[in-house]
């Protein structure tokens, strides 16, 4: 009964204009909620043992009995992972008939994870998103301009799916050079500018040196971004910068900030969050499950992301709780501006490479407002350091299109240092593959020891 009642109310508030559905929304009591959340979980866990090879076969092989679970919990140790999706194969989580698709290359794998969807999944979770972008200020008569990659992406649909909604004017550019996007956007004078953060603060200097014209706002998905990067963004156009988080196997849309940006508001309709691993101070492994999707469910994934989750109530006034700002990640994998690179990427990148040693680590950093990844190699033979890097730079541009493109546009700088054989591994310390020593958003640097977790 509740369910049908949630099904009927949602599509009222949904379907009317966008002021009006926040109102009606925000009239939703906190147990109203948590009682969806159930009523959807319930209906969600049913539809993958019936219809998902994956999940049918995890719950037999644990005796998993789903008509007595009611609360995510209650599945104990078992969760759906990335690695899951990669080794099982995307077909083996289908419980209907999917007519869109997307990958996701954030992975410690070179095998990308293949996300499938229905249309109307996505106009579905199109209408949430312009929902919040309302909040933030965007209306009909705003003309947007993105820089989102569209190359099996899924962050210029899920642009797409909210301005469908807000009916809005909308120009996609693709990722192209920040440098062309700044010339070919003066003609169109955008209100609110989309792209990744990195792509985002190499615009922004080039803004800030030659004339801007009046922005609302700036927002961003994909990456972090440090508080420094974030102010030099916001003083070149005169307007805030807002952050998105989300994943392709999210459809995007896990949250997003508001006008306080003090962590993501969480999409408590669509998803069921919770911990795992959490620690003494409430940060855990992001968790969550899809509570609205009919195409490939996904229950109890493990993000990697590292955050805790707030229910006090905002400053804002908003009724959805919120995630903490990411902390870290549970993998080696890291989010900068060269893209989503994990241990694979740089082994590829030495795949070939003469006079090193077996022994190589990778450092993240922050320096001015780029972001700096410093491959750290051993000469074994006295090989000149200017022909490891040389080698280095080839195999980036003849294997990574993309990541040799983001360099061109200078959105991160690419060093080869290279050091003495056995240097990395001095004192007999284990070595770390992927090393993050960034500051980002809301971190202080007590936090740099956060155990067991990639820092970001």
């Amino acid at each position: 009964m509740i369910s049908e009642f949630i099904e009927l109310f949602e599509g009222v508030a949904l379907r009317t204009n966008p002021e009006r559905a926040i109102r009606l929304l925000g009239l939703l009591p906190p147990s109203f909620i948590e009682a969806m959340q159930r009523a959807r979980f319930r209906r969600t866990l049913r539809l993958a043992t019936q219809r998902s090879p994956f999940y049918r076969e995890q719950f037999r092989r644990r005796g998993i009995d789903v008509r007595r679970i009611e609360h995510p919990s209650q599945l104990g140790d078992f969760y759906t992972t990335g690695e899951d999706l990669r080794t099982s194969g995307a077909e083996q989580f289908l419980t209907g008939r999917a007519d869109t698709a997307f990958e996701t290359t954030g992975t410690t794998s070179p095998v990308p994870k293949r996300v499938f969807f229905s249309r109307r999944e996505v106009a579905t979770m199109g209408r949430i998103n312009a929902l919040w972008l309302y909040l933030l200020g965007l209306r009909r008569n705003d003309r947007v301009l993105s820089a989102f990659d569209c190359s099996f992406w899924v962050s210029p649909w899920v642009l797409r799916s909210g301005l469908d909604y807000l009916k809005c004017f909308h120009v996609e550019a693709g990722k192209i050079d920040p440098e062309e996007f700044y010339e070919r956007a003066r003609a169109y004078k955008p209100t609110v500018i989309f792209g990744e953060p990195s792509w985002i603060v190499r615009l922004s200097e080039i803004a800030a040196d030659r004339n801007v014209w009046p922005v609302k706002f700036l927002f961003a998905g994909g990456e972090n971004i440090t508080e420094a990067a974030r102010k030099l963004t916001e003083h070149a156009w005169h307007a805030p910068l807002y952050l998105n988080y989300g994943q392709t196997e999210s459809f995007g849309a896990l949250g997003a900030e508001c006008k306080m940006r003090d962590g993501y508001h969480r999409n408590d309709l669509y998803f069921f969050f919770e911990l795992a691993d959490t620690d003494k101070d409430g940060y855990g492994e992001v968790v969550y499950t899809t509570l609205a999707r009919d195409v490939m469910p996904l229950i109890r994934y493990r993000s990697t992301d590292v955050s805790r989750l707030i229910d006090d109530n905002c400053e804002c006034g908003i009724f959805a709780g919120r995630l903490g700002k990411i902390r870290g990640r549970c993998d080696e994998m890291v989010v900068c501006g060269m893209g989503n690179v994990g241990p694979w990427v740089f082994e590829e990148l030495l795949r070939g490479v003469s006079g090193i040693n077996d022994d190589w680590q990778v450092v993240v950093r922050h320096q001015g407002q780029r972001d700096v990844v410093e491959l750290h190699v051993e000469l074994s033979d006295g090989s000149p350091p200017s022909a490891v890097e040389k080698m280095v730079q080839t195999n980036l541009r003849e294997r990574f299109g993309d990541f040799w493109k983001n360099r061109e546009m200078r959105l991160y700088d690419l060093l080869v240092v290279t050091c003495g054989a056995g240097s990395l591994r001095a004192g007999g310390r284990k070595l770390r593959r992927v090393v993050d020593e960034r500051v980002m958003l809301g971190r202080s640097e007590n936090d740099r020891d956060f155990p067991g977790v990639a820092q970001i």
